[in-house]
């Protein structure tokens, strides 16, 4: 038996639909193959995972409270929230964002390149760009 048919018959091989000689083919050839067997395993336990989140059982008022809140959606308890709280909040998310802007631009203004701390040569600062001639002109000569 080649792993293509192995691969191809793994799941009927797991849940026990095959013939009872394709399934010693099977079985021997898990035995031999490394990579097969590894597959096999690796999906063994994924099915077991599977079975096990399909036996959790959801909380059975779930439903009812989400259905109520759907047919009465006005109801909701607005006064179980402070007044000071409605206030803080906004406020306190407000001070961290300026915080938060400002500690930016300082470390912004921490990290110059190598390149800007170094000053620059007086003679590069005293060229005049515009008293230099077009290479044009230059060419012409």
């Amino acid at each position: 038996m080649n792993c293509q048919l192995c691969q191809k018959k793994s799941d009927a091989y797991r849940e026990d639909k095959l013939s009872p000689d394709m399934r010693t083919q099977v079985e021997e050839h898990l035995q031999h193959c490394t990579d097969c067997a590894e597959s096999y395993n690796l999906q063994s336990l994924a099915q077991k995972i599977i079975n096990q989140e399909k036996a959790i059982s959801p909380d059975p008022y779930l439903t009812t409270r989400i259905m109520a809140r759907i047919e009465n959606p006005g109801e909701t308890d607005y006064r179980a929230i402070s007044p000071l709280s409605r206030v803080l909040k906004p406020a306190l998310i407000m001070t961290s964002m300026a915080a938060a802007m400002i500690v930016g631009v300082i470390i912004g203004d921490i990290y110059k390149p190598s390149s800007v701390r170094k000053s620059i040569p007086v003679e590069l600062s005293l060229i005049n760009d515009a008293a230099i001639e077009s290479i044009d002109l230059l060419s012409n000569e």
